[in-house]
This record gives structure tokens, sequence and C-alpha cells, in this order.
């Protein structure tokens, strides 16, 4: 059964924490909103939060004085190409929240400049360890405007992701791209490629950042840390859509603070009045060590732990 319930969690003031007994979930509503919580019951939070607000950007030249875009932390919504200002629209204020019998949708006010409208909604299963994150972005401008949902997902230190490559037979035409970030370095030692898998694991002791994106045709990745291994599933539209950062629908990240997963929908040129969405599952599983960064060894996890439960 799930439960719904207004909470205090940490320095986001109130916070809708959604369970069902297999996996709790918090989502700040004074600011955001952010998913700042998400975790097995009784084990440490996936999610990395900035409680002391180290990470903001001064945003004043497109949005007014005074105004900064905090990072926060957990998972949030964006509209990918990112682009410097417009992208980091300063979402501080609070966020309208409508509880349903299986979860809620959180609707933050339109955007001042961009005039996006954006909302999450927060779908849970009755008792099962898995939920679905639905994100929407409506054009409230009267302009036209091109751009992805991009769901990016900050998780805790010390952690790793794994991300399959393409496994589409495409005969004498390649299958898979990467794209690399200029400051990313392919020898970068948190960084594992191999046949079918890439890893990245995120280090304290590297401060250098590093990024990579794919087309990731299995729609999946995972996240593994503090015994649980959240996987974020999707459904890729390769056939019909164009993707951003030259055709990527996944993306990790990380940095000597956290490590991030993303994944985001088609390119879309929104009209006026039209919205766009993209789901993500979210399924958590408890008991997990990581693997270790091999072929054979990442293979054989993906088996017997990842695509049983997609």
């Amino acid at each position: 059964m799930v439960q719904i319930k207004e909470i205090r969690h940490g320095s986001f003031g109130r916070c809708i924490e959604i369970s069902n007994g297999a996996v709790n979930v918090a989502v700040t509503v004074d600011v955001g909103p952010r998913i700042i919580k998400c975790c097995v019951p009784g084990k440490p939070n996936l999610m990395w939060n900035d409680d002391a607000r180290e990470f903001s950007e001064d945003v004043s030249s497109a949005f007014g004085e005074g105004k900064r875009w905090y990072i926060y932390g957990g998972h949030r919504i964006w509209l990918s190409p990112e682009h410097m200002p417009l992208s980091y629209y300063p979402d501080n204020d609070p966020v309208k929240y409508c509880v349903n019998q299986h979860g809620a949708v959180f609707t933050p006010q339109k955007q001042e400049v961009t005039g996006l409208c954006e909302s999450m909604e927060i779908r849970m299963d009755e008792e099962k360890p898995f939920f679905d994150v639905i994100h929407k972005i409506s054009n409230g401008s009267e302009e036209t405007i091109t751009g992805a949902i991009w769901c990016l997902t900050v998780t805790d230190a010390g952690g790793t992701v794994i991300l399959p490559q393409s496994k589409d037979d495409t005969g004498l035409l390649s299958n898979r791209l990467l794209a690399l970030w200029p400051y990313t370095r392919l020898t970068d030692r948190r960084a594992f490629f191999g046949d079918d898998y890439i890893t990245l694991t995120q280090d304290k002791a590297v401060k250098e950042k590093f990024k990579l994106g794919s087309n990731n045709t299995e729609g999946w990745l995972a996240y593994i840390n503090h015994g649980q291994m959240l996987i974020k599933a999707f459904e890729p539209e390769y056939e019909d859509g164009r993707y951003p950062d030259w055709g990527c629908d996944c993306e990790i990240f990380t940095n000597e603070h956290f490590l991030e997963a993303e994944t985001l929908s088609p390119l879309y040129d929104m009209q006026p009045g039209q919205s766009i969405t993209h789901t993500e599952r979210w399924i958590l599983a408890d008991g997990i060590t990581t693997p270790a960064s091999e072929n054979k060894t990442l293979e054989f996890f993906a088996e017997k732990y990842i695509k049983p439960l997609l």
C-alpha cells in the first residue's frame, strides 16, 4: 500500500515522502522539485544532497538581480541541450503538489523569461520496489522551443554506474557512438570500457570531471552503492527520434563530489502550448555488491541481477 505524508528533510524544509514498504522516496516542495531521497527503507540514501548549498551559479544576467541557481542534489528535470544561463532557471520557489492514490504530481510555477512549464509525477507500485517518474515540459511561451527532456539523477559518492552498449546488428553500418566532453580523458582510471558495458565509478580523490554520452538502445542504466542498486529504465525512440549531443539518450558524469546517471528524450520542436513527456522506471534492489569492471563479470551481473527486473 502506498503511503504519502509531508515531512521535513535535512536542509530542504517541506518534502513529500512516498513509500510502499519496499522503496522510500522524498521530493522537495519548498524548492525544486528534486527527488532528494531514494532508498530501500532503513538503508542509506542513494541520492547526493547539497545540504550546505556549496554549488550554485549566478544567473542574474538572465533572470534578475540576486538570482542564483542551486543544484540542490537528487533528481531533477531539465531541458537539453545545455545552455548557460537559460538551462539554469533558479527553481527556488515553493512547488504545488497534488496527491493521488499512487503518489503525487509536482508542479513548479511557470518559468519567467523561458516560458517553460515543468512537472514531475511519482507513480509508485502498491508493494513492489519500483515506481515511474513521469517528466513533462510544456511550452508556455509564444515562440517555438526546440529541446529534449533531460532527467539528471545526482547520486551519492562512492557509487558505480553501469551503461550498456548497443547490441543492434547493423551489418556494415556503425551501431554505437560515444559523445565526449572537452574535459573527458579516455585514460581516466574511473572509467572502464568493456565489450558490452561501460562503467564509471565516483572517486573523491580525483577532482577532474568526466562525462560521456551514448546511444543506449538497451534502455537502462544501473547505479550501485550502499549495498543497493537503482535501475533507471526507459524506452529508446531511435526509429523516429533525433537526440541531443550528437545522438545521446544517456549520459554519465562524475567529479570529486558525486556521480550522475542521466537519460534524455528525443528532441522536439515544441510549438506554443505543446507539451512533451519522458518516463523513467526506477527499480530498486537490496543486497547488491558492486561487480568488478571486467567483461565476463559485468555480463554475468547484468544477466543475473538487472535484466530479470526489467
